[in-house]
Parts: C-alpha cells; sequence; structure tokens
C-alpha cells in the first residue's frame, strides 16, 4: 500500500491532531477505491443518522452546517458515508481471520453480572461470608444493616462489565467460578471483599459482533501504520 502523509505533521502534533489527522486520511485512501454501491434505502438511513448525532433537524440547519464548514452537497454526502465503507473495507479485510479474532478475544466479550462487599476488617469479612453462606443474611439485608458502619467500603450489585474493566483479583474469580457462586474473603488493595457471581451474557458470534471486531481490527491496523510511519520519519 503506497501511501504517504503530506502536511505540517508538527504543527499538528503540537495541536494533538496528528494521530487523528493521519487516521482520517489514511481511512480516505482505503476506501477511495473500495467497490460497493450505497442503494437509495441505505443513503436514508445513513443520512438520517447523522442528522440525529448532529442534532440536525431541518434543511436550512443543514445549509448553516455546510456553510460553516465550507462543504458542498457532495462533499457531505461523500464524508457521511466514509464511515459506512470504511466498515465494508473492514469486514472485507478481515473476513478470514473473524473468526479465530473472536475466539481470542471472547472472553472479554462476555458481560459478567455480581455482587459485592468489601470491608476493611477481616473477621467482620469473615463473620459476614459465613452469615451469607448459611443463609442467615442475604447481600441485600448486609448491606443495609452496614451501610452506617464506616469498616464497610460499598456493597452492590454491578453489572453488566467486561473482565478487562475489572480489577484483576475479581475478574480472576468471575472467569472459573460458576453462576450464584460465593466466593470467600479475599484481600485487595487493602479490602477484603466478598463476590457472587450472579449471571454471563455470553458474547454471540453474530453479524453486529463481526462489524464490532472487524473495526477493532481496523483501528489497530490505523494505529499501527501512525506508529510505522513516525518511526520512518525519524530515520
Amino acid at each position: 500500500m503506497n501511501f504517504e502523509l503530506n502536511v505540517n505533521s508538527k504543527e499538528l502534533a503540537k495541536l494533538g491532531l496528528l494521530e487523528i489527522f493521519f487516521k482520517r486520511k489514511l481511512k480516505d485512501f482505503c476506501i477511495k477505491n473500495v467497490e460497493k454501491s450505497i442503494n437509495p434505502e441505505q443513503q436514508l438511513k445513513i443520512i438520517k443518522n447523522w442528522k440525529r448525532k448532529n442534532s440536525i433537524k431541518s434543511n436550512s440547519e443543514l445549509e448553516q452546517w455546510l456553510n460553516l464548514y465550507n462543504l458542498n452537497m457532495d462533499e457531505w454526502i461523500n464524508l457521511i458515508n466514509s464511515d459506512y465503507l470504511w466498515t465494508y473495507w473492514c469486514i472485507n479485510k478481515y473476513k478470514d481471520e473473524i473468526t479465530q479474532y473472536f475466539i481470542k478475544r471472547k472472553d472479554y466479550l462476555d458481560l459478567y453480572y455480581y455482587t459485592i462487599i468489601k470491608i476493611k476488617n477481616k473477621e467482620l469479612a469473615d463473620e459476614i461470608y459465613i452469615r451469607i453462606k448459611e443463609k442467615e443474611s442475604t447481600f441485600e439485608e448486609i448491606s443495609n444493616n452496614f451501610s452506617s458502619d464506616n469498616e464497610i467500603f460499598f456493597a452492590e450489585k454491578i453489572g453488566p462489565i467486561s473482565i478487562n474493566e475489572m480489577e484483576d483479583a475479581i475478574a480472576s474469580l468471575l472467569k472459573i467460578g460458576d453462576l450464584k457462586q460465593l466466593f470467600q474473603p479475599k484481600l485487595s488493595n487493602g479490602f477484603w471483599f466478598i463476590l457472587r457471581k450472579d449471571n454471563v451474557l455470553k458474547a454471540e458470534f453474530n453479524n453486529q459482533q463481526k462489524i464490532k471486531l472487524s473495526l477493532e481490527l481496523g483501528e489497530k491496523f490505523l494505529k499501527n501504520r501512525f506508529i510505522e510511519n513516525q518511526r520512518n520519519r525519524k530515520t
């Protein structure tokens, strides 16, 4: 792929816009030869979505926006169609590797629900754990009873949340635990936490997921090309 960026990169870097500009230009370069027609129904949907995102509610507001950004109607259509064409480019480019990429990423695509209590005092944590395990109290009752006690950091239900958004200590338990499993108190970041795994929404390898992962790979491609370009400029 023969792509060069001819622009005052120093000035863009000072403004924090260099990577954004590079990725936008590379996207345009990649999609310029995409042989994908947009039918009238798709075009109307793209226009409708763009207007909603940009709070454009009338033709006069659209005209004002075009004047503000110094674009004519054809240039505007090309602009709003670019995301659609980029999605198509990514899907086509990564169609042969998307299945393996899904398998590799699946643990991070599943969404978890859990209930947690964090406590400073280990003896109290052990006591609360036994009370919940023996069904003497529920998580909700414990939360209400100790809500005014400074020893409890918090007690709440969390989710949906992915593994990579959790503390490592919590994630490691949820990945291996069974549904509704109650875990003994564990120490993490100065607090003892009691954890119950409530539910898991398993990621499905459907069309929506394929689009999401294809765009994820496309973003990695843009990032790698940016890094490569910057290194080559310094040599």
